[in-house]
């Protein structure tokens, strides 16, 4: 087995400081990801399963080992134990918690086990340089089915899905990205540069925020019954869209109101999280540790009084254009070269407001005595730009919009989110009528 490997340039940027993915700050950047439950959680079963999600995942494992001439490797560590930290918390310790930048010296996987008076949470803690989104909520489920086996006397097996430290996503790219198609998409948003006015540029949200001293990272959840959900499901099949376009036109929609209290149009672009396994030759998949997240924009001219309906159908149609053009794949790779000014500004500038869909999940084994409540998950940076993490575990989803209190106040994001509110019961209405 390989024991060590660079850092691709991509990873680089995560290991780094003040570095950037487009208009994402992304230089040490934590992801927590775990679950509120009710019930006892055994702290001695869950210290055991770290160590087998560390034994079968070959970077939650590694740490970060800076050479003589300065450049970064993946280094494993075998006899590495995940660190389990227990104490007492709930709402307010959680979010000190999601505020905290982590000592990655210490390691890139650990965990928490906050036990509050009604609820406990489970939260891992992942270098977000490792693991994207998509492989979290797969770690996150493979922790809950090993947990719940060692409940019932019968422990699976140690895995080793990720026995080798394979290359960074931008370097799987390079065989399936060639250096021709990087010059020849540069060119066109360099056409595309040349081509707009200020006029053109994509409106964002106004600037009002004061860092929050309880702290500065904050969310708001908007929570989803069964049946609201699956009407949002029905309703996207039936507009012909996906269900993320659904909820990007509803987004867009709900951000408007923030913008120009004129009715006219203004552009607006709503950002996408975008996972490059699919892409990948051979493909990856979703348990294998890896960061695979790019990003693509799609553009829209929003009224104030926009239907979220015919925003989900130019959603739509950008996305098949992004896809069809291989926009994530092509944006990373060239973000990786020197840009002219023209063009860094088209790659860099941020979004209206932005998705990022991890999508539906199953819903976890949990053992006899320990009941659900939700998924948490949350990975911001201070300066990243408002977005919306969404999924849906079981049937149920989430919608969190995420933003820096910094930047954007609590009351400007309040009425976001209960515009966004406001759109999903609008749009599933008909629906559950019907």
């Amino acid at each position: 087995m390989t024991k060590r490997r660079p850092l691709s340039p991509f990873e680089i940027g995560y290991f780094g400081h003040d570095t950037r993915l487009g208009s994402v700050p992304i230089g040490g950047m934590p992801l927590y990801i775990g679950s509120t439950v009710r019930g006892r959680i055994d702290p001695d079963l869950l210290q055991r399963v770290l160590g087998e999600l560390a034994a079968g995942h070959v970077l939650l494992r590694s740490h970060v080992l800076e050479n003589a001439d300065g450049t970064q490797c993946f280094e494993i560590d075998d006899s590495y134990v995940p660190a389990l930290e227990v104490r007492a918390g709930g709402a307010d310790e959680y979010r000190e918690l999601v505020n905290t930048r982590p000592d990655w010296d210490a390691g890139l996987f650990r965990a928490v086990l906050l036990r509050g008076a009604e609820c406990t949470r489970i939260v891992l803690i992942l270098h977000h340089g490792i693991s994207d989104g998509r492989s979290a909520f797969a770690l996150l489920d493979e922790m809950w089915r090993r947990y719940t086996a060692h409940v019932a006397g019968s422990p699976l097996p140690v895995g080793d899905s990720d026995r080798e430290l394979v290359p960074g996503v931008d370097i799987q790219l390079a065989q399936v990205v060639s250096e021709a198609e990087i010059d020849g998409f540069l060119g066109q948003v360099l056409q595309l540069a040349a081509s707009l006015g200020p006029e053109a540029a994509p409106r964002t949200l106004p600037l009002d925020g004061v860092e929050d001293p309880d702290g500065r990272l904050a969310l708001r959840r908007i929570s989803l019954d069964a049946a609201q959900t699956a009407a949002l499901v029905d309703v996207a099949r039936e507009q012909g869209v996906s269900v993320n376009s659904l909820l990007g036109g509803a987004a867009l929609a709900a951000v408007r109101g923030e913008l120009d209290a004129n009715a006219g149009a203004l552009p607006m672009i709503c950002g996408h999280a975008a996972d490059l396994r699919g892409v990948l030759v051979p493909q990856l998949p979703a348990a294998t540790i890896l960061n695979c997240a790019s990003g693509a924009g799609t553009p829209a001219l929003v009224d104030r009084d926009a239907d979220p309906l015919v925003l989900a159908q130019a959603v739509e149609a950008g996305m098949r254009q992004a896809m069809e053009m291989r926009f994530p794949a092509l944006f990373m790779r060239a973000s990786h070269r020197p840009l002219d000014p023209a063009t860094s500004t088209i790659l860099t500038g941020g979004p209206s407001i932005a998705l990022s869909n991890i999508g539906r999940l199953p819903a976890h084994s949990m053992p006899a005595g320990v009941e659900f409540v939700r998924d948490d998950v949350f990975a911001m940076a201070a300066s990243m730009p408002p977005k919306m993490t969404i999924f849906t575990v079981g049937d149920r989803m989430t919608v969190q919009v995420e933003y820096d209190t910094a930047e954007h106040s609590h009351a400007q994001l309040d009425r976001v989110g209960e515009a966004m509110r406001a759109q999903l019961d609008r749009v599933s209405a008909a629906a559950l009528r019907g």
